[in-house]
């Protein structure tokens, strides 16, 4: 049951690697990890509201819907990788 509750925090903290490492779904994983990485350096580099533009006063709203898209599709990858870890582990 660890491994479960294991690949479901991994997917939703870096979205994909659960997949990537308990599961037959690698090619899902490998890009929705890669896909993650890159949403957070646009979130956080690149768009005025994220940690490089702390401070400034500059306008946040980009940065908050692409935040609650990204939340989103986290939540959404640990409820399917909670499922899918355990039916792998029941089988």
């Amino acid at each position: 049951m660890a491994k479960v509750w294991i690949g479901t925090i991994l997917n939703f903290v870096l979205l994909g690697l659960g997949y990537l490492l308990f599961t037959q779904r690698k090619v899902l994983g490998l890009f929705l990890t890669i896909g993650a990485v890159l949403a957070t350096y646009v979130e956080q580099v690149l768009l005025p509201g994220g940690a490089a533009y702390a401070g400034t006063g500059t306008d946040e709203t980009a940065y908050q819907f692409l935040f609650a898209a990204v939340f989103c599709i986290a939540i959404g990858c640990a409820v399917d990788g909670y499922r899918e870890i355990k039916q792998q582990v029941q089988e």
